[in-house]
């Protein structure tokens, strides 16, 4: 319970430390939003209107709409450790910030240190000027003050001491020329991950290689020497890096509570706070209008095949994954719209064995990372797959219908190969094409095998690209081509 000035004794003394982007590692107002947003769309409307209530108005809406997890939202360690010395040498805490008051008491209630709360109420929004102008008549005596923003500025003024953590440069700067001691400081922009380290990351990068998918209709249509061609296909795939990696961005948002969950996932830079909440959400924002314009200008069927994959993308983050074997189907749906983009971008007609052939294999794919997460929580004490809708003793279904799929695939590059390739005039030596079906099937069955031993600990896709085997076969694949060229 908070005591009054006069009872408290003069010796004793006040630390008081803000909340967002300081005690901990988000902004608890974006995280709100952002939920709204993705779990109750159907609030919109009303997260519009109360934001021409005001801030405090605006906060007290979405601390109504969404009751935030203290227990997730991940806390600054050197921050909680200064802490916790000062409260060893009897220092009086208080937790105050702009933040909605309900909002401030679920992460102090969590926390357990404070000794007082002071929020964001009654119509007040306690930022700035306003803060510093509580504090000064709560803690005649004096305080001690931890902030992040140049907002803060005017309470470090009102301070008898100055905690900063994670200022940039010229906010520090700002800061000292205050006169008041810097008593400490913690997570230095030195020490925070630099964008080039973030950004990649947060984009999914790695992941780029599955675009490539995009050239496959270029090489089988040999037309890899024309080079206005070529280019009109490189500009679609720029344009489908940047849909792709908007997508993985809007996923990773909407799951933002599941990662925290997650013994790897959590590590991802929107889950952990290395890149802010607003920054993920403006990138697609910003990027995806745009992207599709261009789109539209380059190719309007490709422009349709784009807008397609970001819907149905979409759809998957929205609730589409959590529905058993229609997400798999969906992720190889969305494999096979990218050879349908670079179909579209060369102007011939669809390929359907092409077609056909993704769909059975990249959903024999698909099945096999999700078979893994099964085996793997078979031994777990929750049998539910978390944000999945499997259960630990679906493996059966998964293995018969991944290997099931793998099988077809291979059925229908066979009937390919001898009802069109052996009749194709671009192969003079169309017998080498046998090798590649091998090839195929031996792949997909060591990836089925690895799978079921719960060794596969990435998609299939992208653990190919680090696992010797499968580049070597890859190679091989290319050179019977090349032979049968």
């Amino acid at each position: 319970m908070p005591v009054s000035p006069a009872e408290m004794p003069a010796s004793r003394r006040v630390v008081v430390v803000d909340l967002d982007n300081t005690l901990i590692k988000a902004d608890t107002l974006h995280e709100q939003v952002a939920r709204i947003v993705f779990q109750k769309p159907r609030l919109l409307p009303h997260l519009i209107g109360a934001l021409f209530k005001g801030k405090a108005a605006f906060k007290d809406f979405c601390a109504e709409a969404i009751v935030l997890d203290p227990a997730n939202l991940d806390t600054c360690d050197e921050v909680l450790s200064y802490l916790a010395t000062e409260r060893e040498r009897g220092s009086y805490l208080v937790l105050c910030t702009a933040a909605d008051h309900r909002v401030a008491r679920l992460v102090a209630d969590h926390l357990g240190i404070f000794d007082e709360v002071i929020a964001t109420e009654a119509g007040l929004n306690l930022k700035g000027e306003a803060k510093a102008a509580m504090l000064a008549r709560r803690f005649p005596q004096g305080f001690v003050y931890a902030g992040d923003h140049a907002s803060d500025l005017v309470v470090w003024a009102k301070a008898d001491g100055i905690v900063l953590v994670g200022v940039s440069a010229s906010v520090a700067r700002r800061a000292n020329a205050l006169g008041k001691p810097i008593i400490a400081e913690f997570r230095s922009r030195a020490q925070r991950p630099r964008p080039l380290q973030v950004w990649p990351r947060a984009l999914r990068v790695h992941h780029w290689s599955k675009n490539l998918l995009m050239f496959v209709p270029l090489i089988l249509a040999h037309a890899w020497g024309d080079l206005g061609m070529v280019i009109h296909a490189g500009m679609g795939f720029v344009l489908l890096l940047l849909i792709s990696s908007s997508s993985y961005l809007i996923n990773d948002i909407a799951d933002i509570d599941a990662d925290r969950r997650h013994l790897t996932k959590r590590y991802r830079p929107v889950a952990s706070g290395q890149l802010p909440l607003m920054q993920a959400v403006l990138f697609p924002v910003l990027v995806i209008p745009c992207t599709l314009v261009a789109a539209l200008v380059l190719d309007p069927a490709f422009a349709l095949a784009l807008v397609s994959y970001l819907v149905l993308t979409l759809a998957y983050s929205f609730g589409l994954k959590r529905i058993p074997l229609l997400d798999t189907f969906i992720i190889a749906v969305l494999f096979t719209l990218r050879l349908v983009m670079g179909v579209a971008l060369l102007g011939g007609p669809m390929p359907i064995w092409l077609l056909t052939f993704s769909m059975f294999f990249f959903f024999s794919l698909a099945t096999a990372k999700r078979h893994v997460e099964i085996v793997q929580a078979r031994g777990a004490k929750d049998s539910m797959l978390r944000g999945r809708g499997y259960e630990a003793d679906d493996w059966p279904l998964t293995l018969t219908f991944g290997i099931g799929s793998g099988l077809a695939s291979l059925i229908i590059l066979v009937l390919y190969m001898v009802d069109e390739a052996f009749r194709a005039a671009g192969y003079g030596q169309p017998e080498y094409l046998w090798a590649v079906n091998l090839l195929v099937a031996i792949w997909i069955g060591r990836i089925w095998l690895l799978t079921h031993r719960g060794r596969m600990h990435d998609d299939p896709v992208s653990f190919a690209l680090r696992d010797w085997p499968s580049r070597f076969l890859a190679i091989c694949v290319a050179v019977f081509f090349l032979a049968a060229l």
